[in-house]
């Protein structure tokens, strides 16, 4: 496997409490990377090998040094058009599903907001601008109710699984036309869909 290599042109980034945004020049999106991305991403100099980069994760963040947490990230960071070159990865049991790596995650005791998780927007629109609910928060909110939602038995296989998997596709989308009011609506159906505890 090619070591993965972070793409750095015309890129932009600010580096927020629990995230950090990268703005991409060229495609005119911002992506909010959570923490674990974020160090994929910045670990991801070409020399670095995905067992290096796991080795990073365990240290910084205290979850398992798995290669699947951090595969997961790099699938995460070739759809947003991060990297230079796609790191080709072999189907089977190379490739675990976002719920597989989740309990992994969980069943190491790891929290499951350090699951990979990259939300991408367009530009900012004067939508956005007018909003009472900033960026920010927006994200750190479907990256929390995501994360739970995807660690939950219930999310794929129950009685309000369509509800709740229907209300944050519909979180997800108006996050990405920066209406975040209507986001946080649809993120309160997920958590009462699946009796997470509140934001």
């Amino acid at each position: 496997m090619t070591n993965p290599c972070a793409r750095r042109n015309d890129i932009f980034c600010e580096n927020l409490d629990a995230e950090t945004i990268v703005y991409d020049k060229a495609k005119d999106r911002a992506h909010s990377l959570n923490r674990t991305v974020m160090l994929v991403w910045e670990s991801a100099d070409g020399q670095r090998t995905v067992e290096d980069i796991a080795a990073i994760l365990h240290r910084e963040l205290g979850i398992p040094a798995d290669r699947h947490v951090v595969l997961l990230a790099l699938q995460e960071l070739e759809k947003a058009s991060l990297l230079q070159e796609p790191v080709p990865v072999e189907a089977g049991p190379e490739l675990l599903s976002r719920r597989q790596v989740a309990r992994k995650l969980a069943l190491a005791g790891a929290s499951v907001a350090m699951l990979p998780v990259i939300a991408t927007v367009l530009a900012p629109t004067p939508a956005m601008a007018a909003s009472m609910i900033t960026q920010q928060q927006a994200g750190q909110d479907l990256t929390t109710v995501t994360g739970q939602a995807i660690a939950n038995p219930n999310f794929l296989v129950g009685p309000e699984a369509q509800t709740a998997q229907a209300d944050l596709g519909n979180a997800m989308l108006d996050f990405s036309t920066g209406n975040y009011n209507a986001e946080i609506q649809q993120l309160d159906g997920v958590i009462q869909a699946l009796g997470l505890p509140p934001l």
